[in-house]
């Protein structure tokens, strides 16, 4: 079942060696929640979004993220440095020709017209132009993301700044449907929240709000675990911590939540290299109780064969859709094993962050040995 704004439910039964598992699947939609913000007139946009990338300027968003994580601080002015260059492809080509506009378009006019004809050409190509360059941008939207970043980036610094209420109220929403779905299940039934981009900064949102109206659910008997795909969380903490994301990142580091954090290195849209809590939790005044998550990287090229690796290598925005892939290899994460799988998450989740910290090592411990050896 599926609603108008992306919520569907559904049933499965999923048949694996060690036994059969039964789940119920619940995805929490809010496109048409921010649908409206994609939806602006083009001054409007182009106006908020100067707003938007000030902010995220002012409150040392890129300073922070070029400081922590240089490949996505690419990533994260991307949207910035897109509009300024669509800026002045758009204006500047105007600016230079227009003395000649002006000067050819006076002396083709009838007498007594000049001026104005000329400037009515002026504003006419000039207009055409800019219409022609934003034609062009949306031709080629598919490929680069532009304008849907650009859009994102006012989304963000809406619900940074707490002035998104529809959005702020979708939030309340789901936690009463996850506290309500905890009520309902069995005593022997795991509650798991799975978050991937942008959702894991909401899913932040709405785990604190879950815990205001349940502070034990974390403690059920079933078990409750809370992963975190692919992290964006320096996209919207670039706006500032202040607002009410950090004290939603305490609230949640405070709580005893099985929460894992996942990334792949070569992900460069997403964050995951920034410890969340040490970030964003100490901006909201709070001084003790906090818990990281546990967190570990993917080798992405480890979890496809090397033909779709090369394909997806440079397609930036499709790689980040990565966690989602069945993986080849039983040792490593795989999405369809944590909500469908023979085990509960948490207990695979800490399998899984075990043997990566063991590769980890055993890649420092070789990396050693030929420094060593050079």
């Amino acid at each position: 079942m599926e609603k108008d704004d992306g919520t569907a439910t559904w049933s499965g039964r999923v048949s694996w060696p060690e036994g059969t598992v039964e789940t119920r699947f619940v995805q929490l939609g809010w496109k048409d929640t921010i649908k409206p913000d994609f939806e602006r007139a083009w001054f409007r946009m182009m106006t908020d979004s100067l707003w938007s990338f000030y902010h995220y300027a002012r409150a040392g968003g890129y300073r922070a993220v070029l400081k922590s994580n240089w490949a996505h601080s690419i990533f994260c002015l991307y949207p910035a440095v897109g509009f300024a260059l669509y800026c002045a492809v758009s204006l500047i080509p105007p600016a230079l020709t227009a003395p000649a506009v002006l000067e050819w378009g006076g002396a083709m006019a009838p007498p007594g017209m000049a001026s104005m004809f000329s400037w009515f050409l002026l504003f006419a190509g000039s207009a055409l132009w800019m219409a022609g360059v934003y034609g062009f941008t949306r031709l080629i939207e598919p490929w680069t993301y532009f304008w849907y970043l650009v859009n994102s980036w006012y989304f963000m610094a809406r619900l940074a700044r707490n002035v998104h209420p529809e959005m702020l109220a979708r939030i309340e929403e789901f936690a009463d449907t996850i506290v309500d779905l905890s009520d309902k299940a069995d005593d022997d039934e795991e509650l798991v929240l799975v978050s991937h981009s942008c959702g894991t900064f909401v899913a932040i949102y709405i785990l604190a709000a879950v815990l205001r109206r349940n502070p034990d659910i974390a403690k059920r008997s079933g078990g409750f675990t809370f992963a975190t795909l692919g992290p964006a969380f320096e996209c919207l903490g670039g706006f500032g911590a202040g607002k009410g994301f950090g004290h939603a990142m305490a609230a949640v580091a405070r709580a005893d939540v099985d929460w894992t954090d996942i990334y792949g290195p070569q992900d460069i849209v997403c964050g995951g290299r920034t410890s969340p809590v040490a970030r964003y939790a100490s901006k909201s005044g709070e001084t003790s109780g906090w818990r990281e998550p546990r967190r570990f990287s993917v080798c992405i090229p480890d979890r496809m064969s090397a033909s779709r690796f090369r394909y997806l290598r440079f397609r930036f925005f499709r790689l980040h859709f990565c966690y989602f892939f069945a993986s080849p290899r039983s040792d490593l994460f795989d999405f369809y094993r944590l909500v469908f799988g023979p085990e509960p998450a948490k207990r695979q989740l800490q399998a899984w962050a075990g043997r990566n910290q063991r590769d980890d090592q055993h890649s420092s411990r070789v990396d050693e040995l030929t420094q060593a050896t050079v």
